[in-house]
């Protein structure tokens, strides 16, 4: 679980996590608990999922942003930009547009 939190903090997932989900994953790893209550096993469960869905955020972005950036390209070179082809495969500004597109749920630019 230790792992777990590392990669989400650097993934950015950790900081999406409410107070008292941190305080639960970060107090089982401190305290070093046995998982004897059902109950503490689903939080930790639940918790860790949650981590699992922000943590396919970057590829979400990336997937979300080819399809724009392909779009966007399409309509440039029909305008006659016929260098917009070189946006189709560019994998900042799919990233880029992936971001800001999502950016209604999380803010822009959210990191």
């Amino acid at each position: 679980m230790k792992k777990v939190m590392v990669v989400s903090k650097r993934q950015g997932g950790w900081f999406a996590l409410e107070r008292r989900e941190k305080s639960i994953l970060y107090l089982s790893l401190k305290l070093n608990v046995r998982f004897a209550s059902l109950d503490l096993l689903r939080a930790l469960t639940s918790i860790l999922k949650k981590l699992e869905q922000h943590g396919e955020t970057l590829h979400a972005w990336l997937q979300r942003g080819s399809k724009l950036a392909w779009a966007f390209s399409e309509f440039a070179v029909s305008c006659g930009n016929s260098a917009a082809k070189t946006w189709r495969n560019d994998l900042d500004y799919a990233l880029f547009l992936g971001r800001v597109m999502s950016s209604s749920r999380r803010g822009m630019f959210a990191t």
